[in-house]
């Protein structure tokens, strides 16, 4: 069975209603990875996924009657794991429901990893970013195409993949190339996609940036300056939502306090050091 007739016969499967608590979610099902996405867009997209589900909880909440599209499920070996509507389940569960309308198909957990990446690049309520939808088919013809060992299956072309993901032909041609390139043994861990186990195509595509070994390979400043920046996009989502004036003032609130927790740190290690005890040494 392929990832598109697996797919046609899931979302052809007849509807039930399932108990909320019987679905499972799993990272490598979800091909909305945020680490996929460039620090300064992770705030607006993080912004925009919570005003999704909570729309759609506000339509739960209007009627207790009223429904919506069924979320699709693959049964793993008796699991039951959501591969498309993450959002809307979430928004079951704000709005407090005890079930929630799904089809579902047995399948391998391989193939619920590539069947959630296509359905999430087809016409979606909420976008993904562009380096998602790479991510996606790169991981989709790594798969097909058993790492570069193979041609595309028949009926695939570049210019289907490009339509299907949402990505230029070139790019697609660019991926081909360079999969019988790719050793996953040659990254770290934390470049493979949990799903596929095979490198995300942003870290092969900037491979020249050392993402490699990645934090293994970073120096002390920049692990800080790595955190920092994880930092900043969560005090920028915050600031966002103040005056120019408020916000002024509680920058100016941290940054002092920093100086004052500096200072006392300072102050501390002073003391000590004046506090040793007096061996008789000269």
């Amino acid at each position: 069975m392929t990832v598109d007739q697996a797919l046609q016969r899931l979302q052809a499967a007849e509807v039930q209603q399932l108990p909320l608590a019987s679905l499972k979610t799993d990272d490598a099902l979800q091909p909305r990875m945020e680490r996929l996405v460039p620090f300064r867009d992770r705030a607006r997209i993080e912004g925009t996924s919570t005003r999704h589900a909570g729309t759609m909880r506000l339509v739960l909440q209007a009627a207790h009657t009223q429904q919506l599209e069924p979320v699709l499920v693959a049964d793993v070996d008796g699991g039951l794991f959501v591969v498309d509507g993450h959002h809307r389940l979430r928004a079951y569960q704000l709005a407090e429901r005890e079930t929630i309308p799904a089809r579902v198909l047995p399948m391998k957990h391989l193939m619920a990893v590539l069947v959630s990446k296509l359905v999430n690049c087809a016409d979606r309520a909420m976008e993904m970013h562009p380096e998602q939808q790479r991510d996606a088919a790169w991981q989709y013809l790594a798969a097909v195409t058993k790492r570069g060992t193979a041609e595309l299956p028949a009926g695939e072309s570049l210019r289907s993949i490009a339509a299907r993901f949402g990505i230029g032909k070139d790019t697609v041609s660019a991926m081909l190339r360079k999969l019988p390139e790719v050793n996953p043994k040659d990254w770290s861990s934390a470049a493979h996609d949990p799903g596929t186990g095979f490198p995300h195509w942003r870290y092969v595509r900037d491979a020249g940036a050392g993402w490699q070994d990645m934090e293994q390979k970073m120096t002390p400043e920049q692990l800080i300056q790595h955190a920092a920046e994880k930092a900043a996009k969560k005090i920028g989502a915050v600031l966002d939502k103040l005056t120019p004036a408020a916000a002024a003032r509680a920058l100016e609130m941290l940054a002092n306090e920093a100086k004052l927790a500096a200072t006392n740190a300072d102050t501390l290690a002073f003391l000590a050091d004046i506090a040793e005890p007096d061996t008789g040494d000269f």
